[in-house]
C-alpha cells in the first residue's frame, strides 16, 4: 500500500511579519477643534444658538421679579391686615372704657338724688353737667320723670299740645291723639279719629294694645305715628310714673319747648332763672303765663331717666340712657334699675 502523507512546513509565528496601523496623532485644531494628522479634522460641538443665553437669563429676571413683587404684596397685605386688626381691637378696648365711665357716670349722678341737700346743688331737670373722670369727658343729665310726659296718663291735652310742640301736622295731631288714646284704653270702641282693631286689621298690623305702653319704643307701633314723630316722642315722654301732668322746675328744655308754647327767650330767660334759684337754696321762678294750660304739676316721681354720654381722648364715643327708680328697691340696694342701654 502507498503511503500518501504531504508534509506542510509553515514558518514560525516569530518569523511572521508585523502589520500595523499607523494612526496619526490627534492633535488640536484651530477654534477648539480636533485634526487628524496634518489634514483631516473633527469640528467642535455645536455651539449655542446666537442669543438664547441672553433669552435665558432674561426670563430668570423676570421669574425673579415677580417672585419679588408676589412677595412684596403678601407682606404689604399682612402688614395692613395687622394694622387694621390692632385698630380694631384697640377700638374694641376703648370703646369697653367708655362704656364703663358712662356707667360710672350714671351711678355717680344718681347718688346725688339720693340726698335731699345734693338735689338742690344738681337738680334733676335735665340740665348737662361736664365731669372730667378717667381722663375723659363726661357730659351727664338727669330728669326727673314727673319732669316729662306721661304717655299712660297724660290727658288728651297735654297729649295734643307735645304733638304740636315736636313738629306734627295740625291736620294729623287729632288722629295722633285718639290713636294714642285708643291703643292705651282697655276697651276696643274707636274714638272719633282714633283706630281699634278693625284699623288695624284694615292696615294689617297687629293692635292695638288696650293696656298701658311698657316702652317709649311701643309708641311706634300706634297706628298713624310715624317712626319720626315717636323717636321726637320718646324724647320727651316717659312710661314710668303715674303723673298726668308734668312739673316745670324739673322739665327739661326739650320738654317746655314741646309743652309750653313759649318762645326760645322766655323758655331760656326761665332755665337761667331756675338755675340760679337752685344755686342759692332759692325757690323756683314761677313759669310765665301761658295760655290757660293748665296740665302743670308740682310733684315728684322718685323715678329719674339718665343719659351719660364719653368721650375719650382718641374720639371715641358712647352713650349710656338709664331709667332707675329709688321706689321699692331690691334687698341690699339704694336704686332698681329700669332700663338701661347703648344709645347709638
Amino acid at each position: 500500500m502507498m503511503d500518501c502523507t504531504v508534509s506542510i512546513h509553515l514558518p514560525p509565528l516569530k518569523n511572521l511579519p508585523r502589520y500595523h496601523h499607523h494612526l496619526p496623532p490627534l492633535k488640536k485644531g484651530g477654534r477648539g477643534g480636533l485634526r487628524i494628522g496634518n489634514s483631516h479634522k473633527i469640528p467642535p460641538s455645536p455651539p449655542l444658538l446666537k442669543g438664547g443665553t441672553e433669552r435665558m437669563r432674561g426670563m430668570v429676571l423676570v421669574i425673579v421679579l415677580w417672585i419679588v413683587t408676589l412677595l412684596t404684596v403678601m407682606a404689604g397685605s399682612f402688614a395692613y391686615s395687622m394694622r387694621v386688626e390692632t385698630r380694631l381691637a384697640t377700638t374694641m378696648i376703648e370703646r369697653a372704657q367708655a362704656r364703663a365711665l358712662a356707667e360710672a357716670a350714671a351711678t355717680y349722678v344718681l347718688a346725688w338724688q339720693l340726698d335731699f341737700a345734693a338735689q338742690k346743688q344738681w337738680p334733676a331737670n335735665g340740665d348737662v353737667h361736664e365731669w372730667a373722670f378717667g381722663g375723659s369727658r363726661v357730659r351727664i343729665s338727669i330728669e326727673d320723670a314727673a319732669g316729662r310726659v306721661s304717655l299712660n296718663n297724660a290727658n288728651t291735652l297735654l297729649l295734643k299740645e307735645t304733638l304740636l310742640g315736636i313738629g306734627v301736622n295740625e291736620a294729623d295731631v287729632d288722629h295722633q291723639v285718639a290713636a294714642i288714646e285708643d291703643w292705651r284704653d282697655p276697651d276696643d270702641q274707636t274714638r272719633p279719629d282714633g283706630a281699634e282693631s278693625a284699623e288695624y286689621r284694615a292696615a294689617g298690623r297687629p293692635g292695638p294694645k288696650n293696656g298701658s305702653f311698657d316702652s317709649l319704643e311701643e309708641l311706634q307701633q300706634v297706628l298713624g305715628i310715624d317712626p319720626e314723630t315717636a323717636r321726637r316722642f320718646a324724647r320727651v315722654a316717659t312710661v314710668d310714673t303715674r303723673i298726668s301732668g308734668i312739673n316745670p322746675t324739673l322739665a327739661s328744655i326739650d320738654v317746655l319747648r314741646a309743652t309750653t308754647g313759649l318762645d326760645e327767650k322766655t323758655i331760656a330767660d326761665y332755665v337761667n332763672a331756675r338755675a340760679q334759684t337752685a344755686r342759692e337754696d332759692a325757690p323756683p321762678p314761677p313759669l310765665p303765663a301761658m295760655d290757660g294750660r293748665s296740665f302743670f304739676s308740682g310733684s315728684r316721681s322718685g323715678v329719674y331717666h339718665i343719659a351719660a354720654m364719653v368721650e375719650t381722648e382718641t374720639g371715641t364715643t358712647v352713650r349710656v340712657e338709664a331709667v332707675a327708680s329709688t321706689q321699692n328697691p331690691p334687698p341690699g340696694q339704694m336704686v332698681r334699675w329700669l332700663s338701661w342701654r347703648l344709645a347709638p
